[in-house]
């Protein structure tokens, strides 16, 4: 587990003292679960775990509350974006137990691509993400999908995709993946 978010408690709550957090680049959070506790995060760090790593994997909390510090197993529960600028407003953090199993959604991605035999068919990705159970230490990055046999007028199901090791598929196994269609053409009326 390399992803690591620092936080501090915050000691006000309410909307005008999120406001004063937000203009200093500082986000409110709450941690749920064992515990609960208003946090303050740095913006920035926010962003930069969420762009390399992604809003599904565990992470390392560490909170500061004057000198003493404690570390904590989280996951990203949710979080509130600005409806026009699109930056967090808000972070919901959940702390786990490593001894049980949680379910998160993970990304899936299409690999094989190149290997495919051209024949013309369009890719159709159907699922963008799947719901899997497993213990915290097992969640994966993401679902590779191998295409490179996805012929004309077929699809695989998450019935076809084998799981990682110590995960199990929450989704239902009868859904679509992807599909492979021919391109529809459109008939031109003649004059």
């Amino acid at each position: 587990m390399d992803a690591v978010l620092n936080a501090e408690i915050r000691s006000e709550t309410g909307k005008g003292a999120a406001h004063r957090l937000r203009q200093q680049g500082v986000l409110p959070a709450v941690l749920y679960g064992e515990s609960q506790k208003h946090l303050s995060l740095n913006l920035r760090e926010l962003q930069k775990l969420l762009s390399s790593q992604g809003s599904s994997q565990l992470v390392t909390l560490k909170v500061k509350e004057g000198r003493k510090k404690q570390e904590f197993p989280v996951l990203i529960k949710e979080i509130q974006y600005h409806p026009v600028k699109g930056h967090p407003l808000h972070v919901d953090l959940y702390q786990v137990s490593m001894e049980r199993e949680v379910v998160v959604k993970i990304p899936i991605v299409l690999t094989g691509e190149e290997e495919r035999e051209n024949d013309g068919s369009i890719i159709d990705l159907q699922l963008y993400e799947v719901e899997v159970s497993c213990l915290p230490v097992n969640i994966p990055a993401k679902i590779d999908v191998d295409i490179s046999g996805l012929t004309m007028n077929n699809s695989i199901t998450l019935a076809d995709v084998t799981p990682p090791s110590g995960v199990e598929f929450v989704t239902p196994l009868s859904e679509t993946v992807v599909t492979a269609h021919a391109p529809r053409v459109e008939e031109v009326a003649e004059e």
